[in-house]
């Protein structure tokens, strides 16, 4: 498939017609509106505040009647609950922050919204962003935009289904463990975790710097099709003074790369995860045939943490949640203490596992340790690569409350189907995630990791895996599918 695929317009494409004066910003504004309106059932929206956004939809086209053009202006976006949108409610789907109003933009809203982007809607999350569930006391659940009986994912699960409902043309996500990615990959969208650095965090909710995920957390862009996510990576990126992982690093141009100069990897297993369903695996496969059709040299190998477990110690997964969890869940309890013990089951679970060994300074450093040790063996392992395709997570989309791909546990929460967005997360290095298939007519994503600060290398290779396999095209036709049954 050449181009963008058919279906509402990217961002891009909205940008270009909004110059070229086919549009005004009120009438992308309102279109927009619309649409949310139409997918309410989906439960992917927490604030909304119509007359504002129209307000700065008149703005924007009075800024371009006087000639004052901006990268983004007049570009409706979603962002998710997390980050601090002047005057409006940053929850976090927490009742310890039912009633708080933002006094400022967070960092990467505040340079979104310079370059004339309009906040359109603030999307649901499951409580403090910590499960693969968008669920919440404050707002309910969050449903799948093909299945209502179905996740979309977490924690950026109301950024997904709103995109996945071709509700929203673009917005803005976090992710640790996997929250841009996990979300992406069971609503047939995109996104790309940045390296950590690439994006400050300041003005997120809770905040992670101090903790310890201060180095495994970061700020990304969600879309719907691949050429947007550089778009607004772009203006979220750099230093900003106050995050101390945020750096001015040079962004390199995506569209510079062709297949035939690069070396790709491929897995579609791992060892720690019990079962990876067989859709997950072929669209794996089915990614970098496509790949090696366009000239790219493909080599399967062995997972890169394969044999990092004498060096480490642990799995990702392990790792993953050993660091998050190094003070004994203290800083989050903290953080929550004004909702009185009123929480939503997985979050409280969460915070009971918290409660591990009293955390020592000892305890700490051996954990950054092992962190770093696997870092290194990863990285080491991936180096001749310019980009390594692995499943996002081990199955399509779940029903509600239960995990991916059939698989039995008692925690949602930690379980290692996961792993995969895991070893990236880890390991510190930019992934992408850009539907490759269909399983139980469900879409399923392939992740494309590169290395650190070349988001550019996993941006081209995303959007030339779109071309190929379909991109968002696989849900629009899917959605078509259900509706014709």
């Amino acid at each position: 498939m050449n181009g963008t695929p058919a279906g509402e317009p990217s961002a891009v494409t909205w940008l270009a017609r909004l110059r070229a004066g086919e549009l005004s910003a009120r009438e992308l504004a309102e279109r927009t509106l619309a649409r949310l309106d139409a997918a309410a059932a989906l439960n992917a929206v927490v604030e909304r505040r119509d007359d504002a956004v129209l307000a700065a939809a008149d703005a924007a086209d009075a800024r371009r009647r006087r000639g004052e053009e901006r990268p983004l202006l007049g570009l409706p976006l979603t962002v998710k609950d997390v980050l601090d949108v002047a005057g409006w409610r940053t929850a976090a789907g927490s009742l310890a922050r039912a009633d708080h109003r933002a006094d400022a933009d967070a960092t990467v809203v505040a340079r979104l919204r310079g370059a004339g982007a309009i906040v359109v809607a603030r999307t649901n999350v499951p409580e403090c962003s910590c499960s693969f569930e968008t669920d919440n006391l404050i707002a309910g659940c969050t449903r799948h935009p093909l299945d209502p009986e179905r996740t979309s994912g977490g924690s950026s699960g109301g950024e997904a289904a709103l995109l996945g409902a071709d509700a929203s043309i673009a917005g803005v996500g976090t992710d640790g463990g996997g929250s841009i990615r996990a979300p992406s990959h069971f609503c047939g969208t995109v996104g790309i975790r940045p390296t950590v650095g690439r994006t400050p965090e300041t003005g997120i909710w809770p905040p992670t710097r101090a903790t310890g995920m201060m180095d495994l957390t970061c700020v990304g862009p969600m879309a719907r099709h691949v050429e947007d996510l550089p778009l607004l990576l772009a203006v979220m990126a750099g230093a900003d003074g106050v995050d101390p992982y945020a750096v001015d690093q040079p962004l390199g141009d995506w569209r510079g790369h062709e297949p035939a100069s690069w070396r790709v990897a491929f897995y579609d297993d791992h060892p720690r995860v019990p079962s990876t369903t067989p859709g997950t695996r072929a669209a794996v496969r089915a990614a970098a045939a496509a790949l090696e059709a366009a000239g790219a040299r493909v080599e399967e190998i062995a997972p890169p943490d394969a044999g990092v477990g004498d060096i480490a110690g642990r799995s990702s997964t392990e790792l993953f949640f050993a660091a998050s969890g190094a003070d004994g869940g203290a800083h989050l309890r903290r953080a929550v203490a004004a909702a009185g013990g009123r929480h939503h089951p997985q979050f409280a679970a969460l915070l009971g596992d918290g409660r591990g060994p009293e955390p020592s300074a000892d305890a700490f450093f051996e954990t950054q340790r092992q962190v770093f040790a696997y870092r290194a063996e990863v990285r080491r392992a991936l180096a001749a690569y310019d980009v390594v395709l692995s499943p996002v997570v081990a199955g399509p989309a779940p029903r509600h409350g239960e995990p991916p791909a059939g698989l039995p546990s008692e925690d949602y929460l930690r379980y290692e189907a996961f792993e995969y967005c895991h070893v990236n997360a880890v390991a510190g290095l930019p992934a992408a995630v850009v539907p490759a298939g269909v399983e139980d007519d469900l879409p399923v994503g392939v992740q494309i990791a590169a290395a650190p600060y070349r988001e550019d290398l996993a941006l081209a290779a995303a959007r030339a895996l779109e071309q190929a396999l379909g991109g968002f095209a696989i849900n629009r036709r899917l959605a078509h599918d259900r509706a014709a049954a």
